[in-house]
């Protein structure tokens, strides 16, 4: 994790893909999603992930360079197409999906560059998703046993819920998000019932002996808020009351506020409260990654001192 007082510089594991949604067409998947807003909070970032030999791959590493995410770790697939999302939003704003399968993302490669540039991480995001796939999942095993820090979003996506899969990556993991439906479908799977104490007990009874760090574990509630197991404690936060647009991307922003917050030494509370607000920002515009100003957004952010 960042020493005190320094830039923290996080790599994200996993999908790139066009979002394709009822009112455009917008660059996305999790990671790059994580990515960019860390990027814009004022972390380093470095996307590991793979686009096609078409058109939307070069508008797609374009953009990524546009958002401030490092490309060093970018890979180009010579068949394979840069992956597509149809996004179904329901009344609530919800969003469910159809992947394009295989998609370049699916072929991830662990490399040299890989190599030379994980150890000195703070952390290493990463998903289940880009798991589906035997080739992305290799190498993100190999990227894994590089880093320190690993943070896991659960980020479930039909047809590819995965126990296996699962339960091997928390296993490695150090932080942990889910949603409340994530929690009682991981709760099953691992015995247990989805109940926030019941199922941080289980996580922490699988983890692998080589956790150096104490598990943080995010649970995110929609419109009651969150919970953050860290420090030994539970800590609350509300929700921000917002007219929701789509829901695209929302919880990737919240993880990334959550993240680049605790990898600076902000106390929980105040670092959940920050993460709500983008969250919530986030969900009231179109798009995963809308244009913002965080010091605008969330004045508090340059004001308290670090460890607030």
């Amino acid at each position: 994790m960042a020493q005190q007082g320094a830039t923290p510089l996080v790599a994200c594991f996993g999908e790139i893909l066009w979002d394709v949604l009822p009112h455009g067409t917008f660059l996305g998947g999790a990671p790059l999603n994580v990515a960019a807003h860390l990027a814009r909070l004022g972390c380093r970032t470095e996307l590991i992930s793979r686009l096609g030999p078409d058109v939307r791959g070069l508008d797609a590493y374009a953009r990524v360079r546009d958002l401030g995410v490092g490309t060093r770790m970018l890979q180009q697939d010579f068949s394979l197409p840069t992956g597509e999302a149809r996004a179904l939003l329901a009344a609530d704003g919800s969003a469910s999906y159809e992947f394009e399968t295989p998609a370049a993302w699916d072929a991830i490669q662990f490399d040299e560059v890989a190599a030379q540039v994980l150890p000195s991480v703070d952390a290493l995001v990463y998903g289940t998703l880009a798991q589906r796939d035997s080739r992305s999942r290799g190498a993100l095993a190999r990227c894994m046993a590089l880093v320190d820090y690993r943070v896991f979003d659960v980020n479930l996506r039909l047809p590819h819920h995965d126990a296996q899969v699962t339960l091997a990556s928390l296993r490695e993991a150090d932080f942990v998000k889910l949603n409340e439906e994530e929690c009682a479908i991981v709760g099953a799977w691992l015995g247990a019932s989805g109940e926030p104490d019941a199922l941080r007990v289980a996580i922490e009874s699988l983890r692998s002996s080589r956790n150096m760090h104490p598990l943080q574990l995010c649970i995110t509630r929609g419109g009651d808020g969150a919970l953050l197991w860290a420090e030994g404690q539970w800590h609350p936060g509300a929700a921000v009351p917002v007219e929701v647009v789509d829901t695209v991307g929302a919880g990737d922003s919240f993880l990334a506020m959550l993240l680049a917050q605790r990898l600076q030494g902000v106390k929980p509370p105040l670092a959940l409260e920050r993460a709500a607000a983008l969250g919530g920002f986030v969900a009231s515009r179109a798009g995963a990654v809308p244009d913002y100003d965080p010091r605008q957004l969330i004045p508090a952010i340059t004001q308290d001192p670090v460890g607030q």
